[in-house]
């Protein structure tokens, strides 16, 4: 019997038209756009913007997400005999293809909390693909004490004494009405936040705030750019807690679009640290309840 853990993300851009195939898969997934007529939508949207938002995805080379997914594979294969793969969302390689090779596969959405948009968005596509053999599905695993005691190690090693810095876990935005109609991934992040000031030592101060926002609807607040406007003069550790594998998301928009914002408003220091990508614990940790998943279904 032919095994793999596949790792699920969204996907990226390396190139301009790998990011226009994004924008309009990412635009017509009902997850996103409810409206019926999102698929014209989708034309419309990503005709339009792919060439305007590549040039600042070009200032970073593109996204690493693939290259770092791919090192997290290569990483987590060291703890396991089976194989490790990954897919993407809205980008190649893409689940169907993987899956055919396999009588048996655990999937692994690489999302630490429940949304809508992500992690249920990931199952939506299992269901598509229709896979007829045995499944087994890692559930969010913001609360599992491992994953917390290797982000709490990942914060500590950036600061020499963290009473000297204001640490901000940024999280992705989402729009409200996604809340309002039963998305848990606000209360998921707020828990998270709070299950993480428990475990580390004195910060200035401890905060949340939420990127990303774009539209003209209300998303998720505190928005960051706000938050970062109480720390003039202040040293600020930004921690992208919603992310596993660093993106144009926190390369382009935190690196480097809220770094120009932290100078302009007079933030003394701007640091952002990187997610856990293809760490070696968090690779062991991936191994390990990928397997606790497998054998929770025997």
């Amino acid at each position: 019997m032919k095994k793999a853990i596949i790792l699920h993300n969204m996907g990226g851009a390396r190139n301009a038209a790998e990011l226009k195939e994004f924008l309009y898969n990412m635009f017509k997934d009902k997850r996103i756009i409810s409206s019926p007529i999102r698929h014209i939508l989708a034309v419309l949207i990503s005709n339009l913007r792919y060439k305007k938002v590549w040039k600042n995805y070009e200032s970073i080379g593109g996204s690493r997400i693939y290259n770092l997914t791919e090192k997290l594979c290569t990483e987590m294969k060291k703890y396991t005999d089976t194989d490790v793969l990954y897919a993407m969302r809205y980008t190649k390689p893409k689940l169907k293809d993987i899956v055919k090779n396999y009588d048996e596969i655990t999937f692994l959405p690489l999302y630490p909390h429940y949304s809508f948009t992500t992690y249920e968005s990931s199952l939506d596509e299992l269901k598509e693909i229709d896979f007829k053999d045995k499944i087994n599905i890692v559930t969010p695993f913001f609360e599992d004490e491992r994953f917390n005691q290797i982000i709490k190690e990942n914060i500590l090693q950036e600061v020499e004494n963290p009473n000297d810095w204001h640490l901000i876990f940024s999280a992705h935005g989402l729009p409200k009405k996604m809340i309002e109609k039963g998305d848990k991934y606000q209360s998921h992040i707020e828990k998270h936040v709070e299950i993480l000031k428990n475990i580390l030592p004195t910060f200035k101060s401890i905060n949340l705030a939420y990127q990303s926002r774009f539209g003209f609807s209300e998303w998720l607040k505190p928005y960051l750019h706000n938050e970062l406007e109480k720390f003039k003069n202040e040293n600020i550790l930004i921690y992208p807690i919603s992310f596993m594998i660093d993106n144009s998301e926190t390369d382009l928009e935190l690196k480097v679009e809220y770094a120009h914002i932290a100078n302009k408003i007079g933030i003394k220091n701007y640091k952002v640290i990187d997610c856990p990508n293809d760490n070696e614990k968090i690779a062991k940790f991936l191994v390990e309840i990928a397997h606790e998943s497998s054998n929770s279904k025997s």
